[in-house]
């Protein structure tokens, strides 16, 4: 078996070619700016300054043939950096061709299509070169230079497109990544090149190799098109929005190095050498969206997931680089911002939305003795909230169509509470996945049997009910978000209470703050002087910093696109699975959801069990979750005394349900993914 060293392993073609071939050559990847990403193969690290040591190393790895992908790519950096394009694209090559012409080692060098005027079209290998730019002049001499030290070597003119993957994403990668996230793109429509597929190139390049040859061939398509019009054509087999790409010509931009208007170069050498034909581009492109599609497939995607823009970066490094990091005028910035957009007087940001909880708990007095109600499908935080305060809990089982608590269940559970004088000071509805629960009835039961309402929104923020966006407490005496890095929007960690009551609202302040307040008005004596502070309660340190207020500052500005983009998502899940195995959620009348989840269910005739699905997602990549475990199932809690049989729609629930992926990046591709592994393997025929 021969051995392949790639100086640049980590390069397109070095990459492609090993990926898909295991057993005709033995592979080295050359370790040079960048650690290869697929190592089917050994690494090693080449010293191409000093060519003595370069041919020590080859002959220890034993190579037979090296193929030379090192190289400066970028036009405007060669411009800028002369230097370093004459040592990556002149002085490398020449060493390396000296250092196998001595070792008796194949060389492949891989030049490139930019080494004309761009007067003519479909460049021969005889054309006299005529560079436009320090590229293309360093590209001429480093083939130039390599032929003249090594005459057995094979010189590739090329330009190619591909799937790697790579550090580097390709010309084609970068156009799919923008069509696929829908970002506007402007692509030169009077720049002509004859591009081709990593995996074509390679294919020849392995033939010419098998036949000895020498000197230099062009490996192209056949097809002469402009930049724009290999965009389309990408759009069109991908199925991506042709509109967002926006023909535009080289001519409006002065400020580029000048660059060939036709860099098409003639294939018919190689075609005629090797007696082979040269599929089309589109063919090619085919090929392309086959392995794309295969290697998503093999790719991990969560159940949800942040999304960090560079907008929100700079945000928080502006912080960093301020006076305040903690304690400054970003939190109060953010909790106006977040009070504002909910429609309520006062917000408290704090370190999580468990803290939030608590301290929500301790503004209404809970404490000893004292009831606390919530919803048993939540995070354990929703109960262990009250436990802090040394209250008791107690849990209202779920309706079975939202998964909210039950307002029937709740009502009955109240009669019964209130015959035995047993009735709860606080209630903690759980606005599952972000759809609201029926606030306006809770409200009417809390004002009938005297208790409080904390709405646990960790989930919610952003949605709506009866019209009206979740947290302006209408219904309710305190509203908690949480900010955690898979919810709505982030603050790393975080969260944030609510309220419209002024008293409320100063009792949070001070449970947040160590239960000091520098308010003279809430004060038992008369100020020493300005610096002046009372601890008046027993308090915590929840507070927030501005650092994690920045960013939820930044990422309010985009939680109604956010939100969006959910929908979107929900929208379409419930489209393709609307015929499904599976239960798809169902949204109350008055709720408009945030999408934080979306939650299926399995039915009864499904013909594999709830555990088997949820390990062939996890198998597939896909981390789907169950939210949630009943709280009562917790060991701390059954010791207790809870039983889960008390609690007969939450253990339905809980039979049945999986949280599969939704988050604003989440990409058709992969929600294809998705919905293909709920119904693919069992009999059912895809719908895409």
């Amino acid at each position: 078996m021969k051995t392949i060293v790639f100086a640049g392993g980590s390069s397109l073609l070095a990459q492609s070619w090993i990926r898909e071939e295991n057993n005709e050559y033995k592979y080295v990847l050359g370790i040079h700016r960048q650690k290869p990403e697929q190592q089917n193969g050994e690494t090693y690290e080449f010293n191409y300054a000093d060519i003595s040591v370069l041919k020590s190393q080859l002959r220890k790895v034993g190579a037979d043939i090296v193929i030379n992908c090192i190289g400066l790519t970028n036009i405007e950096k060669c411009e800028k950096q002369l230097s370093v394009a004459n040592k990556l694209n002149v002085d490398i090559p020449k060493n390396i061709a000296l250092a196998c012409k001595k070792e008796k080692i194949k060389l492949v060098h891989i030049s490139t299509d930019h080494l004309f005027d761009g007067t003519v079209s479909y460049f021969s290998e005889l054309n006299k070169k005529n560079p436009l730019n320090n590229y293309g002049i360093s590209k001429s001499e480093g083939e130039d230079i390599v032929i003249k030290s090594n005459p057995d070597a094979l010189v590739i003119r090329t330009n190619f497109f591909g799937w790697g993957p790579s550090y580097k994403p390709s010309f084609s990668d970068k156009i799919i990544n923008d069509l696929e996230n829908n970002r506007k793109l402007k692509l030169f429509d009077d720049v002509y090149y004859t591009p081709i597929s990593v995996d074509i190139l390679k294919k020849k390049i392995k033939l010419l190799i098998k036949r000895d040859l020498n000197g230099i061939f062009n490996i192209c398509s056949n097809d002469r098109i402009t930049k724009f019009e290999f965009g389309l054509m990408l759009a069109k087999t991908f199925g991506y929005n042709k509109n967002l790409i926006e023909p535009v010509s080289i001519d409006g931009f002065s400020n580029l190095t000048k660059r060939p208007k036709d860099m098409s170069l003639s294939n018919h050498k190689v075609s005629t050498t090797l007696a082979t034909t040269i599929p089309s581009i589109m063919e090619q492109i085919e090929i392309l969206k086959k392995q794309r599609n295969k290697h998503k497939e093999r790719l991990v995607i969560p159940y949800g997931r942040q999304d960090i823009s560079e907008k929100d970066i700079i945000s928080v490094v502006n912080v960093l680089k301020s006076d305040f990091v903690t304690q400054g005028p970003t939190i109060q910035k953010f909790e106006s911002k977040v009070a504002d957009y909910c429609g309520a007087k006062y917000a408290y940001a704090c370190n999580s939305a468990t803290s939030a909880l608590h301290i929500a708990c301790l503004s209404l007095g809970v404490g000893e003795g004292d009831m606390v109600w919530t919803s048993p499908i939540s995070f354990v935080a929703s109960s262990n909230c009250a436990l802090y305060c040394n209250a008791d809990v107690d849990f209202v089982d779920i309706n079975p169509i939202t998964y909210n608590l039950s307002v029937s269940a709740l009502e009955k559970k109240l009669k019964v509470a209130k015959r035995n004088g047993r009735l709860p000071k606080v209630v903690i509805p759980v606005h599952l996945s972000g759809q609201s629960c029926e606030m306006e009835k809770i409200n009417s039961l809390g004002k009938k049997y005297g208790f409080k309402i904390i709405e646990d929104a960790s989930h919610a923020i952003g949605s709506t009910y009866k019209g009206n966006p979740v947290g302006n407490c209408q219904y309710s005496d305190i509203t908690v978000f949480s900010f955690h890095p898979v919810k709505i929007i982030t603050t790393c960690e975080g969260g944030m209470c609510l309220t419209n009551d002024l008293e409320i609202s100063n009792l949070i302040g001070r449970y947040r703050s160590h239960g000091i307040t520098r308010q003279p008005s809430e004060m038992n004596k008369a100020p020493d002087g300005p610096w002046y502070y009372e601890q008046l309660n027993l308090g915590l340190n929840y507070r927030m910093n501005d650092v994690q207020a920045a960013l939820g500052l930044s990422q309010m500005d985009r939680l109604d696109e956010f939100i969006e983009k959910r929908r979107i998502i929900a929208e379409r899940y419930n489209e393709m699975l609307s015929e499904s195995v599976v239960d798809i959620p169902r949204q109350h009348k008055d709720a408009n959801s945030s999408w934080h989840l979306y939650i299926i269910r399995l039915k009864n005739n499904y013909n594999i069990t709830h555990k088997q699905l949820f390990e062939h997602f996890r198998a597939a990549g896909v981390l789907v979750n169950i939210h949630y475990i009943p709280i009562y199932r917790q060991p701390y809690y059954e010791s207790l005394g809870f039983d889960k049989k008390d609690f007969l729609e939450s253990e339905n629930y809980y039979a049945e349900a999986i949280s599969i992926p939704i988050f604003p990046s989440l990409t058709t591709q992969e929600q294809n993914k998705v919905v293909r592994l709920i119904e693919q393997p069992f009999g059912f025929q895809n719908l895409f």
